[in-house]
């Protein structure tokens, strides 16, 4: 398959090239060439490239700047995404729009699968609630993939890395670190949710949503707590409530896949394999 991705040099695009390898055609142009608000570059891009497969994995996604901003947060991530569909299916391609945990409102203390109904409670979460929906209009060959709490090789461009980096960097400088205890979720290694992708097209997937989380569930701060000890780090590190944040998130946003039997996929694994795979990668990268 030709694919080519929008937001590539990011966290999940960095390892949907890395899985794509040999065995796809993967181009990725970068933000300074093609913003995905900007429909005419996206329409070129996409009749320059001729693709199979166009991903939209780009995304104005820090949290309390799309509230300060909604204005932009929606220009990228529900205008984007409808730019990208509209261009993908003029040329007759797949369109995949990256989506998030965030499009649910925690009040389902069991986990969300893939029809469940969306409420999101903060801007982020509805801009990409609108997004969803405009890559449903603007083309009939779609993939929604909903993912939660990504951590990758990349980091997080506009975050300054990801939680994973954030928490191993605090403790090495020998930060008191307090993380919250109260917000579950399903912890999304980039690397597997890159796979899951490139598998749910090489089966030819129907149109439809799909969750690409790891299995199971913790707290920010659980995922901090098993960081550290996965790494073999002496950290300073305690609970806090989420009341102390500037802006509402989701309390329980455990993302359910309930597709990949019907598809005969093997599920994914759990995030605390998933975890000790990165861990073991980057001390693999860093020599360490």
């Amino acid at each position: 398959m030709r694919l080519l991705v929008f937001g590539g040099w990011g966290q999940l695009g960095s390892e949907l090239a890395a899985a794509a390898g040999k065995s796809h055609d993967l181009i990725r142009p970068r933000h300074s060439e093609v913003d995905v608000s900007d429909r005419e570059a996206v329409e070129r891009a996409v009749l320059d490239h001729r693709p199979d497969v166009v991903i939209d994995a780009a995304a104005f996604h820090k949290v309390e700047l799309c509230e300060q901003d909604p204005e932009q947060a929606f220009r990228v991530n529900a205008f984007g995404g409808f730019n990208v569909a509209r261009a993908a299916g003029g040329v007759g391609a797949r369109v995949v729009f990256v989506s998030t945990d965030y499009v649910f409102d925690g009040g389902n203390r069991i986990g969300y699968a893939e029809d469940a109904p969306v409420a999101p409670v903060n801007v982020y979460g509805a801009s990409k609630v609108a997004g969803e929906w405009m890559v449903r209009l603007a083309a009939a060959n779609w993939l929604v993939i909903r993912g939660s709490g990504i951590f990758g090789r990349a980091g997080s461009s506009g975050k300054g890395g990801n939680f994973i980096e954030t928490m191993l960097a605090k403790a090495a400088g020998g930060e008191p670190i307090s993380v919250v205890d109260d917000q579950i979720f399903a912890p999304t290694s980039a690397s597997d949710m890159a796979r899951r992708i490139l598998l749910l097209l090489e089966r030819g997937a129907p149109p439809g949503v799909y969750h690409a989380a790891n299995a199971g569930s913790c707290s920010w701060y659980e995922l901090a707590r098993k960081t550290f000890e996965l790494a073999g780090v002496q950290a300073d590190l305690s609970p806090r409530p989420s009341g102390e944040q500037p802006v509402r998130r989701p309390s329980f946003s455990v993302l359910l896949d309930t597709r990949s039997q019907e598809l005969g996929l093997p599920p994914m694994r759990p995030w605390q394999e998933a975890l000790r795979t990165y861990l073991e990668d980057r001390q693999a990268r860093v020599g360490a």
